[in-house]
């Protein structure tokens, strides 16, 4: 893995569009990030629209923003390769089984840059049990917030 200045990251990808993905996808938001969010649920982007709604002002209370809604472009893609294309980080927050996090991994490996980082949200899988889904695990990190992440 080459190092990474995280500071210059201007692009991540949210995969999971959850209440967690959509929270990591508002903080990433908050904190001027261009993100685009991948799940195969068509219904996801009103749900994530509808917790950046909930929860921006929030961020705005904990100062995290100044903006009254967010200002850089968030995308939505039922095809997770197109998500992760340029991205320089991706939170994955799909579902704490094995199974569908390897066909995830396998899915995108292939299109994530030599420095993106890919943090898992996972509370009850190990490190060692995600990266064996991996060819290469080297830039993978466990990302769990242990609550909703505009918070942590």
């Amino acid at each position: 893995m080459s190092r990474v200045d995280v500071m210059t990251i201007d692009h991540v990808a949210c995969l999971g569009g959850g209440f967690i993905g959509g929270s990591w996808a508002a903080l990433f938001l908050a904190a001027g990030k261009s993100v685009a969010v991948h799940d195969p649920d068509r219904a996801t982007e009103r749900r994530v629209r509808e917790t950046i709604e909930e929860v921006w002002p929030v961020l705005r209370q904990l100062g995290l923003t100044e903006s009254a809604a967010p200002t850089v472009e968030l995308t939505f893609h039922v095809d997770a390769r197109v998500a992760v294309d340029g991205a320089g980080f991706v939170q994955e927050s799909i579902s704490e089984r094995l199974g569908p996090k390897y066909a995830l991994y396998r899915d995108i490996e292939p299109f994530l840059g030599p420095s993106t980082i890919v943090a898992s949200s996972a509370s009850e899988l190990t490190l060692g049990e995600l990266q064996a889904g991996w060819h290469d695990p080297a830039n993978l990190v466990l990302g769990h917030p242990f609550g909703s992440p505009h918070l942590i």
